[in-house]
């Protein structure tokens, strides 16, 4: 049943909605780097939106709705100080949320300092999108654009830093707290990441990296208050917990310890570019040390150079998670000593039962999925292994109206049981698909959008064959450009 909003209830929020786009366009006048206010109307079939009208939008809108009427102002601050190599910036995601379950809420709050090269972010912000947002996780296995931001603070390079004409490194370490309501409550959340660069994209570039998760602390609804910053040690070098840790801690690392491979080959012509792309999931070492090599997403992404071109920009990807290092199996360790390897099931662990979700939402990849949820409590994800391919294109039909197509096949097979029997018998397909038109008249501040999006399949519905439609109606204004 639909939560209704008194009249004066909704007066109230959206002077709030107001008050803050007052407040910033204050502040931003002179300066301001952008800013927005934009309304979306969603509405889809069979109790819930297509998978492309919610995926990757940053949390804002949860599938289990018909429809949903979301009211946002969007900004974003970058100034530098003085005559200094100092740069302060800030930004803001505010939405009014109309749906079963009405919410105003900050998705995005944030601000930062930079020194040339150096940045330091605190706050609640969202990875920066790549490949024009045609991507089913943004180029990463384990980090996308799906769920809402959680509060955390990073440091590194906020760019690929030069050593030399053809060698450049990026990279940064971060700390967040998970704090919505979740198994384990006040997890935090470790990322750390290292990027190197070789060449230049004119001839060839190639860029290798490997990204650190680890989910640790906490307060668990049967063993209390996990080791927290006392063991902080362990668990950020993917080390065995000590002598006051978890059992399961002590068999194999402290924490719930993930993260990915990722590798980027780019090529530059005259007249478009060519990148190619993978990201290898890991869920610990016998993963890091590539046994689970099947599972990979694979990823060809092409733009041409051309202004405003029919065809633009076109994504292709291949996705397997199948193999999660086989089923159980028994290896040596250096003392000769033999350890269980297999069934890796990504993204799922038996102490941080939620698994990697914020507000019941995956932070990785959309596609894995559906969760399994307990009131209101994510207990992780009920599919991991699954394989399929995507395809993603935008471009332009006239010089002020884009065009952006994405399609999306999988094959999924729950997880791996006893006896390495998967636990969707049979195999649930699914397709889903999207169309999406904009057009800003030229020289104009206000954008208007529609979209139209389609689900085939058995994933979503208990192994039931539905058919699922949607679309979407938006119109910004663009205040500050």
């Amino acid at each position: 049943m639909k939560t209704v909003i008194p009249s004066f209830a909704k007066k109230i929020l959206g002077k709030r909605l107001l008050f803050f786009a007052f407040l910033f366009l204050s502040v931003y006048q002179g300066s301001g780097q952008n800013m927005d206010l934009s309304f979306h109307s969603l509405a889809g079939t069979n109790n819930r939106l297509p998978f492309w009208l919610w995926a990757n939008q940053l949390g804002r809108y949860t599938s289990e709705n018909e429809t949903i009427q979301n009211l946002e102002f969007n900004g974003n601050y970058n100034k530098a100080i003085g005559e200094s190599a100092f740069r302060i910036s800030s930004g803001v995601r505010l939405n009014l949320l109309l749906a079963n379950n009405n919410d105003v809420r900050f998705t995005e709050l944030y601000g930062g300092l930079g020194w040339k090269s150096l940045q330091l972010n605190f706050g609640a912000f969202s990875d920066q999108e790549r490949y024009e947002g045609l991507s089913t996780t943004n180029g990463n296995m384990a980090s996308s654009r799906n769920a809402r931001p959680h509060p955390k603070i990073r440091a590194g390079f906020n760019r690929f830093v030069p050593v030399n004409t053809w060698f450049s490194i990026y990279g940064f370490y971060e700390e967040g707290l998970l704090n919505d309501n979740r198994y384990v409550e006040n997890s935090h959340l470790h990322r750390k990441a290292l990027y190197l660069r070789f060449g230049q994209a004119a001839s060839w570039q190639l860029t290798a990296g490997l990204e650190h998760f680890v989910m640790w602390g906490g307060t668990h609804p049967t063993y209390g208050e996990l080791q927290e910053w006392e063991a902080y040690f362990d668990y950020v070098l993917g080390k065995a917990g000590g002598e006051n840790a978890l059992p399961t801690d002590k068999a194999n690392v402290a924490g719930n310890s993930y993260g990915t491979y990722q590798l980027e080959i780019k090529k530059e012509w005259n007249r478009f570019a060519a990148t190619l792309y993978l990201s290898h999931p890991f869920d610990d070492k016998s993963g890091m040390e590539w046994d689970n090599y099947k599972d990979n997403l694979y990823g060809l992404y092409l733009t041409g150079k051309s202004e405003r071109p029919l065809i633009k920009s076109l994504l292709l990807e291949y996705f397997h998670t199948k193999n999660q290092s086989g089923s159980t199996h028994l290896v040596p360790k250096p003392d000769g000593e033999l350890h269980g390897r297999g069934l890796d099931n990504y993204y799922n662990h038996g102490v941080y039962r939620s698994g990697v979700t914020y507000h019941q939402m995956a932070m990785v990849s959309p596609l894995f999925g559906p969760l399994n949820d307990s009131e209101g409590i994510s207990m992780g994800f009920e599919n991991t292994r699954f394989s399929g391919f995507h395809i993603g294109a935008i471009g332009f039909l006239t010089e002020s109206i884009r065009w952006k197509t994405m399609l999306t096949y999988s094959n999924n097979f729950g997880q791996y049981k006893s006896g390495g029997l998967d636990t969707y018998q049979p195999s649930r397909k699914q397709a889903m698909s999207l169309l999406e038109l904009s057009w800003q008249p030229y020289g104009k501040d206000l954008e208007f959008g529609a979209s139209v999006a389609a689900d085939h399949g058995s994933l979503y519905d208990q192994g039931k064959s539905t058919t699922r439609l949607g679309a979407m109606l938006s119109v910004k204004w663009h205040i500050l450009k």
